[in-house]
């Protein structure tokens, strides 16, 4: 009786070492990741906006050539319009025609109320057409003037000048415009002024 339950005593140990052995030795499941879905934005068509065509229009008269920022600096600095069409003298500021007027276009003359009767800035626009270009570049070239080009790429022809005088001078050739400022005095400053006053003009005239 004895080495019976020996045995089978045995027997269960040796069975349950058996099953412990299984349990350690199974293998765990395994997780497998799967990468999360990404979504790939759809390429969307970009349009670039259409350039918007500026068409030139001439001023009626000198009170529609600067923009009114510049007429109130302008005054507050005792500077103010004074010759030219759309005022009490009219064209009759000089006593011949400028270059731009006799083109087709106007002459606006300012002064300084501390240097009356002498213009401390002439303003002037006139058309461009195909018959005229030629010969009003022609004309400026022969006055000797730096030629160069704006950012755009219009023509410029100048003088820096100087601060004693003569005066700065600054002319813009576009495609229909003839944009022209000269100032009593000269120098750098003047001349920065000058190019200054010619953008803001070309704003006006061309909408």
């Amino acid at each position: 009786m004895t080495s019976t339950r020996l045995l089978a005593s045995a027997a269960a140990v040796l069975l349950a070492l058996g099953l412990a052995a299984c349990a350690e030795t199974a293998e765990e499941p395994t997780v497998v990741e799967t990468p999360e879905a990404t979504s790939t934005p759809e390429p969307t068509e970009t349009s670039e906006p259409e350039p918007v065509e500026e068409t030139f229009a001439m001023p009626a008269d000198c009170t529609a050539v600067l923009p009114q920022e510049r007429v109130d600096a302008f005054l507050e600095q005792g500077i103010s319009l004074v010759g030219g069409p759309g005022t009490d003298i009219g064209a009759t500021y000089l006593p011949e025609r400028t270059r731009e007027e006799a083109a087709g276009g106007i002459s606006c003359f300012y002064e300084d109320a501390a240097r009356p009767n002498i213009a401390a800035f002439t303003i002037s626009v006139a058309p461009i057409t195909v018959s005229n270009r030629a010969q009003i570049v022609t004309d400026l070239t022969a006055q000797g003037l730096n030629e160069s080009a704006t950012a755009r790429g219009d023509a410029t022809f100048w003088v820096l000048g100087d601060e004693q005088g003569p005066g700065a001078v600054h002319h813009v050739i576009t495609d229909d415009a003839w944009v022209s400022v000269i100032t009593l005095l000269g120098g750098q400053v003047f001349y920065d002024e000058a190019v200054v006053i010619a953008d803001e003009v070309l704003d006006v005239v061309y909408n």
